[in-house]
């Protein structure tokens, strides 16, 4: 019988458990496990009865028996997956599969310093993020120190390089937000395309601030024409395990809301629903139907946000002289431009969804910066007039 109990680490609350699973039959004797350093019960719970099961499978590794990377990253799996959100999980599942998953056949006995500090150097040479994307591969070692398969942490004496300006992967755009010149450059553009999407579509992203994902999720049911508001309540995300696009709930609880549209917006949606009617109802399709997607794949398919992305790229492509910017560089647009206007940075939070004040505070601080300098000029101006 094993208990799940608590224990105090280093200022913080950790769980631990010890089980008998029984006999090893190639020594005879007693298989008693502890494993130790789990942040949760219910992550504890999880790892006790995945070990139960390896067991009773016959896949149970004892500590003569030594596991490939490959492996421990499968068990590390099962337990992490339905630990966190769905779109937090597939990133460590990519960044693992795009960048480790040529370790896998090395037995985790293997895994040294030496082997450390080299994947950390082929990382930092070619990625300017590369320690964002060598979490993943941590978080299985990790596991794996937990789990007592993994005697030493192979990664606790690298030494991490600086990141390099020559790196091929530069993860932040700088000015990744347009001004109001180069926003209504961009949309007067939008609107003269010959595809009819672009127009309403990053109208839309520039006049809400909303996300991606959140914009691919949206029907036609989100919208109300008559109080010109937009429900916002779901994203899509890719599962990468699957190799299909999901819609779930929105990244955190602020992030549902309703919002209000300008009529330009609304104008520009109520004609592109007229657009796809037509094409909806060439296809035989339901044209009237409110859970209809107002931004599917050319199939009528949920789209992903590689769709957003590929659709930027291919307005820049036919407009090479405008500057270019992200998918979520129209959401910073949305954001500096409000603050800009003057609204409270309150009002801003509420109409980005962000979980709390200090993320609008952090990441529009070159505004709000601004803003105060503004401030006191206008007080200074006022009394000495």
């Amino acid at each position: 019988m094993a208990t799940i109990k608590s224990y105090r680490s280093k200022g913080k609350t950790k769980y631990m458990f010890k089980v008998y699973l029984g006999t090893d039959p190639s020594t005879g004797k007693r298989i008693d496990t502890t494993r130790r350093g789990f942040s949760s019960a219910r992550e504890a719970k999880q790892a006790l009865t995945q070990l139960k099961a390896e067991y009773d499978a016959g896949k149970f590794k004892t500590k003569n028996q030594d596991i490939t990377l490959g492996e421990l990253f499968k068990m590390w799996w099962l337990v992490y997956e339905p630990s966190v959100k769905m779109t937090t999980a597939n990133n460590k599942y990519r960044h693992y599969q795009n960048h480790f998953e040529q370790y896998n056949n090395l037995k985790v006995s293997k895994l040294t310093t030496l082997w450390a500090q080299d994947v950390v150097n082929e990382l930092a040479s070619e990625y300017k993020s590369y320690k964002s994307i060598l979490a993943a591969l941590k978080l299985v070692i990790g596991y794996g120190l937990r789990l007592e398969l993994i005697e030493k942490d192979p990664f606790a004496l690298v030494i991490y390089p600086k990141e390099l300006e020559s790196s091929k992967k530069v993860t932040k755009i700088k000015n990744n937000f347009y001004s109001k010149p180069e926003l209504n450059l961009f949309l007067s553009r939008a609107k003269a395309a010959a595809n009819p999407v672009f127009y309403p579509f990053f109208r839309l992203l520039a006049y809400s601030g909303i996300r991606s994902g959140e914009i691919m999720a949206l029907t036609w049911n989100d919208l109300d024409f008559a109080e010109n508001k937009l429900s916002i309540s779901k994203t899509v995300v890719h599962d990468a395990t699957r190799g299909v696009n999901l819609i779930t709930n929105p990244k955190t609880k602020k992030s549902t809301r309703v919002i209000f549209l300008d009529e330009e917006t609304m104008c520009a949606l109520k004609d592109w629903k007229t657009i796809q009617a037509r094409w909806l109802l060439s296809k035989g399709i339901n044209a009237l139907s409110g859970a209809q997607l107002i931004f599917p794949k050319r199939n009528n398919e949920l789209a992903g946000t590689t769709l957003a992305n590929s659709r930027l790229y291919t307005f820049y492509r036919q407009n090479p002289d405008l500057r270019r910017i992200t998918i979520h560089g129209f959401r910073h647009t949305h954001a500096t431009l409000l603050l800009e206007a003057g609204l409270n940075v309150k009002d801003v939070q509420e109409r980005l969804g962000h979980k709390n004040i200090q993320i609008t505070l952090d990441t529009y601080s070159h505004v709000t910066q601004q803003k105060k300098q503004e401030t006191v000029t206008k007080f200074a101006n006022y009394l000495e007039s």
